[in-house]
């Protein structure tokens, strides 16, 4: 049998992806189906590439690093909605779309600050897609590209909107102010005083580029999967919220603040993590599930971004409980390092993430809110694409794994009377 499926596969002159569908057939074999679709490819797509084993993300071809160093959101967004960087006058179109379709109906503005303040702002953005659909009677139209794409820059431009409405309960937001770029729309919605400033501009923009895309994870698939039946950008955009507030995939930022909160200082790092291992379970924010190293977008992170805000030297003001934070993360690295890196686990971009954004005075239960504002550039993206793949409705089997077939018994006098 291996020979056979071996002889199958000899054609395949890359050695790395003969491997890998190797695997995938001898998951078959051994399991009869694939847990979680692990490595089954679904769908084409010339978005965003990962290779885990060498650390490499790009967006159309242009590596993440690249694109976070030197390009703005709305370069990014561009890039990934119609393959290639923009020339500066599409550039300045799409800045200018970004914020002029920004406004939210005021009835939709109305029934975000009706919802409930203890709900998880995930759960409210999710809710608040969906009712975009109100103001739009031909979303359902999903096969022009052209109104495709205008309606995904419309639904990015109001993502802050209905943030900002919710964190102030103010149907009026930022109604009459004017902004330099979506970048800083987005940082006002969380911190207006920071918003003044370019250089917490800079940092926050950076942030959303790296966030952007990540080929085909939970959330982009919940997009495409729902796409696939012709349903509208918003039905399938919530569906992604809903799967990006799971610790699991989105919400993990948030817990990891919260780990290192817990471990307090630097100097009960190792204590931590000998007492996590020792009861079998995972440190949040280390290791990933496609990254074999270094996730490239930490690493810019760790090495591009944290560094302007916690050098000496720097301008900004930190406070020392941060700062403190800060250290107890870079111990905990070096420890984790000395430690998993053989088992081929590294901190990826959820260790650091939530370190820029406390910084930047966003509220931790908003932390994964950002994660939506970078990756509604990859969503749109992923589902504009799809639409014009004419792709089949997702379908997939599964296993059956319940009863044989039975039958209700009826005694002959219930029988009977039931066919008075």
């Amino acid at each position: 049998m291996i020979k056979k499926i071996r002889d199958c596969l000899s054609d395949i002159k890359d050695p790395d992806l003969k491997e890998h569908y190797s695997q995938l057939v001898f998951t078959l074999l051994e399991k009869g189906y694939f847990p979680g679709l692990a490595g089954v490819p679904v769908a084409k797509s010339g978005i965003s590439h990962i290779d885990g084993e060498k650390g490499i993300l790009t967006y159309r071809g242009y590596p993440v690093q690249e694109l976070a160093e030197h390009c703005s959101y709305e370069d990014v967004a561009f890039l990934l909605l119609n393959g290639d960087l923009p020339l500066r006058n599409e550039k300045n179109i799409l800045q200018k779309q970004f914020l002029v379709h920004r406004d939210v109906d005021r009835d939709i503005a109305k029934a975000v600050i009706a919802m409930p303040e203890e709900l998880h702002p995930m759960y409210m953005l999710s809710a608040s897609v969906l009712q975009l659909q109100a103001n739009d009677n031909l979303c359902f139209t999903v096969d022009n590209y052209n109104q495709n794409l205008f309606r995904a820059i419309r639904l990015v431009a109001k993502l802050p909107t209905i943030i900002g409405i919710s964190r102030t309960r103010d149907a009026e937001f930022a109604a009459d102010k004017e902004f330099d770029s979506y970048a800083q729309y987005c940082l006002y919605c969380f911190n207006q005083d920071l918003a003044d400033d370019e250089e917490w501009v800079d940092i926050f923009e950076k942030l959303l580029i790296l966030h952007a895309d990540h080929t085909m994870n939970n959330s982009t698939f919940s997009v495409r999967a729902v796409g696939s039946s012709k349903a509208s950008i918003y039905a399938s955009v919530a569906s992604a919220i809903n799967s990006l507030s799971g610790p699991l995939h989105g919400g993990a930022n948030e817990r990891v603040l919260k780990m290192l909160q817990e471990i307090g200082s630097p100097d009960k790092v190792e204590s931590y993590i000998g007492s996590v291992l020792a009861k079998g379970e995972k440190i949040m924010g280390i290791g990933h599930r496609v990254y074999k190293t270094y996730d490239p977008r930490a690493l810019f992170t760790k090495n591009k971004i944290l560094p302007r805000i916690f050098a000496e030297d720097n301008p900004l003001d930190i406070d020392d409980e941060l700062g403190d934070l800060y250290k107890t993360a870079q111990k905990m690295e070096r420890v984790v390092l000395d430690v998993l890196s053989g088992k081929k686990l590294y901190p990826n971009v959820d260790f650091w993430s939530g370190l820029v954004m406390k910084a930047l005075g966003i509220e931790p239960h908003y932390f994964t809110t950002v994660f939506v504002l970078g990756r509604i550039m990859g969503w749109s993206a992923h589902w504009v694409e799809h639409m014009e793949v004419k792709n089949r409705i997702f379908r997939p089997n599964q296993l059956y794994d319940g009863f044989n077939d039975r039958h209700i018994l009826v005694e002959p006098e219930e029988e009977i009377a039931s066919t008075d």
